[in-house]
């Protein structure tokens, strides 16, 4: 028999168990960093619970079964199961509790198990908990009609919380039908546990009739009456839940839980015909030309693609524009009428047409990416023949040329880009407001002008969201006001344009510099924060750059507005893979020198730190503020020590932390300091989970006649598997250890 003190403990543990389940489940009010604490209390608490119940283990294979001790044993077993895959899988996606142990296993992986064993483990704690209240209860004397009352009242309640379990989408996250969960971080704190009570509430109630009805069957109750009634109980719970979730308007049950994304790829459907005649209107402070809809039928290519009629519009950032950057001057652009994707490229469609798919993130409807500019070409030359249309694209040795009369599909210029990611706004985003993470995928923890507001957020436009480190499937979210998807977030989308200044005059149709070393592209991808995702930001990157959330969007030529032929012969630094190699680095917290010291180890190469004058303080929450005020200002801090020699070095490993989506500013000081012409900048950075942010671009921009090797993202110190990521790295760049 079990002492009265042991089942005290026994009781609080699993109360507390329940308490923290309901937090685990509300991680729109607990935030990121409270919510892997809580699981780190949860599991500790899964583990007492199992030691205090030992003895109930050491008896599992003892004595009879019946359908109740079955059913429990089985629960049990579940229960627990779940519990540990959801711990380990939260682990491996940890970006503060236990950091050390990021990447255990794939992220991608992790990150859908675990949505899906969490909801196991709230569905199987509620049966599991349902079966257990019968035992609990039995002491307590209630009249039969008491008992009867009681039951209406929770079958009614119970009925209203698998509406809530049906409206917040839990059977897709339940069977794998979603890899992410969107979250409506505007509720209350009040409504959020509410509805997730009523949730639990269904599941033990559930349970116990479960519970009743097998000891009603084994003789142990009053008789097979009295099971019927379990049976009508729940069934009456499962009717009056569906009969309110098909009951309530669809504009209301976005009230009850999470947004109805309706808008998904699967769903929206995206007329052929969309955007003709031109209305001039005054729109916003900038003059930007707002375009009106109309029917015009896309009859040449049933194709999908959306028509936007040409316009002129105010290009780049005003100077009173938020974290605006010196190479968005404002200019006057008018531009021809095109058909453009409403979507991003997707997987299925890139693979069918070019038999590769070299994603990270893998998955038909999800957006194509880690493919490089040359790779957007040779995949728009691929479409162009498999819909019959002339191929816009000759690729030789010299260079790629554009026939701009041809009727195929092509990457857009900057300006077309810019243009249709608008839709007839002049504010940062398309979305007029600041965007938050239920408009966008991006790093929903950064929202517009956080960075100058990180410990009172309360004043931000979009408050900090979910950050859902994957790419999501195209259409998740709505489009802009032509009917456009994802031009903000998900991945960065390529551009035809080589990277320069823009000229100040008015330009018509600008195909961008006549030569460069970068490509632009545009949008912000999955990993960036909101002031990189504005509609006028540029990213650039040379040719050959593919990464994890880089891809791209086609358009074509409406008519015969263009002709002639424009060149893209890159300016490509002649590098050596060999010659004598310097680390540089700069490091704050001790991150990015523990990989810095493990490069120098297995290279044997000459390092060097940077350090500052006026060195940034020691306090991190100081720091912080400091970090973004440089970066806001393009701040260049002097550095303390110099380079004698630097001209004796053919390749610079570049190392830095990602401060605020990019590189501190004392690297922009280091890369304008030297003459790194020719040279090969291979960069590596520690993170907390944006990996490289904009810091390649930013890179890429500030040494521009530079080769860019693979970079290497480290999360924080990389842990004991750092060696063996270091050796990758260093041998996909083609240097010996």
């Amino acid at each position: 028999m079990q002492t009265k003190n042991s089942l005290i403990i026994k009781r609080t543990v699993d109360v507390l168990m329940t308490i923290l389940m309901l937090c685990l489940m509300a991680f729109q009010v607990t935030g990121n960093l409270l919510h892997e604490w809580i699981g780190i209390g949860m599991t500790i608490l899964v583990i007492v619970h199992q030691i205090l119940n030992r003895k109930w283990y050491g008896a599992v294979f003892k004595g009879k079964y019946n359908a109740y001790r079955v059913i429990n044993t089985v629960l049990t077993m579940a229960v627990f199961l779940s519990f540990m895959f959801t711990a380990v899988c939260g682990m491996s996606m940890s970006a503060h509790a236990v950091p050390f142990l990021y990447g255990i296993l794939k992220v991608s992986f992790a990150r859908r198990m675990h949505l899906s064993m969490s909801h196991w483990s709230f569905v199987l704690m509620g049966l599991h908990l349902g079966l257990h209240i019968p035992l609990i209860a039995a002491g307590i004397k209630v009249s039969g009609k008491a008992k009867i009352i009681l039951n209406i009242i929770f079958c009614i309640l119970a009925g209203t919380g698998l509406f809530f379990f049906i409206r917040n989408n839990m059977p897709d996250y339940l069977f794998f039908r979603a890899a992410f969960a969107f979250i409506d971080y505007e509720r209350s704190a009040f409504l959020v546990f509410g509805e997730n009570i009523l949730i639990m509430l269904f599941w033990v109630f559930a349970g116990a009739h479960s519970a009743l009805l097998c000891r009603k069957n084994n003789g142990k109750d009053e008789g097979k009456n009295n099971a019927l009634l379990s049976v009508i109980f729940v069934m009456a719970a499962v009717i009056s839940g569906l009969v309110i979730n098909m009951a309530v308007p669809s504009e209301q049950k976005q009230g009850f839980g999470n947004a109805d994304w309706s808008s998904t790829a699967e769903t929206a459907e995206i007329p052929e015909t969309v955007f003709a005649e031109t209305t001039e209107s005054s729109m916003v402070s900038e003059g930007v030309t707002e375009k009106s809809p109309e029917d015009k039928t896309n009859v040449e290519v049933n194709d999908g693609f959306i028509y936007v009629n040409g316009g002129t519009f105010k290009m780049g950032s005003p100077e009173s524009e938020n974290w605006r950057i010196d190479d968005e001057v404002l200019h006057e652009v008018t531009v021809s009428p095109f058909y453009v994707d409403p979507y991003e490229t997707t997987q299925e469609e890139y693979a069918r047409l070019t038999g590769n798919n070299p994603s990270m993130f893998e998955g038909g409807n999800l957006p194509v990416e880690n493919i490089s500019w040359l790779d957007a070409v040779v995949f728009a030359n691929a479409k162009s023949v498999d819909a019959g249309l002339t191929p816009v694209y000759t690729v030789t040795g010299e260079g790629v040329s554009w026939d701009t009369g041809a009727d195929g599909y092509r990457l857009p210029t900057e300006a077309e880009w810019e243009y249709f990611c608008r839709a007839g706004t002049a504010t940062p985003f398309n979305t007029e407001r600041s965007i938050d993470a239920e408009q966008a995928n991006f790093y929903g923890h950064y929202p517009y002008e956080i960075e100058e507001n990180y410990f009172n957020d309360s004043v931000l436009e979009a408050r900090p969201g979910e950050y859902r480190q994957t790419t999501v499937e195209v259409g998740s979210f709505e489009p802009n006001r032509w009917g456009i998807f994802d031009c903000h977030g998900n991945v960065n989308e390529w551009c035809w344009d080589y990277y320069g200044e823009y000229p100040k005059d008015a330009l018509t149709d600008p195909s961008g510099a006549a030569t460069g070393t970068r490509h632009v592209y545009r949008g912000g991808g999955w990993n960036d924060f909101a002031k990189n995702m504005r509609s006028a930001y540029r990213a650039a990157g040379e040719s050959d750059l593919a990464t994890f959330n880089l891809g791209v969007r086609l358009v074509r030529n409406a008519g015969n507005e263009r002709s002639g032929t424009v060149t893209a012969g890159e300016k490509t630094p002649s590098v050596q893979n060999g010659g004598k190699i310097l680390i540089v680095y700069f490091s704050w917290g001790g991150n990015t020198r523990g990989i810095a010291r493990e490069i120098e180890r297995q290279t044997g190469a000459d390092i060097f730190e940077i350090t500052l004058v006026h060195p940034y303080s020691t306090d991190y929450e100081t720091v912080l503020m400091e970090a973004q005020e440089d970066q806001h200002n393009q701040a260049r801090p002097e550095i303390a020590g110099h380079i004698d020699y630097m001209e004796d070095y053919d390749v610079i490993l570049l190392g830095y932390p990602n401060w605020w989506a990019s590189i501190p500013m004392p690297i922009a000081s280091f890369l304008e300091e030297y003459d790194l012409a020719g040279k090969r900048i291979i960069p590596f950075c520690s993170h907390g989970g944006g990996r490289f942010g904009q810091s390649l671009t930013a890179i890429a921009k500030l040494a521009p006649d530079s080769d860019i090797g693979e970079g290497l993202s480290v999360h924080y110190s990389g842990g004991s598997d750092l060696p063996d990521d270091v050796s990758a790295w260093l041998a996909a760049n083609g240097i010996g250890v």
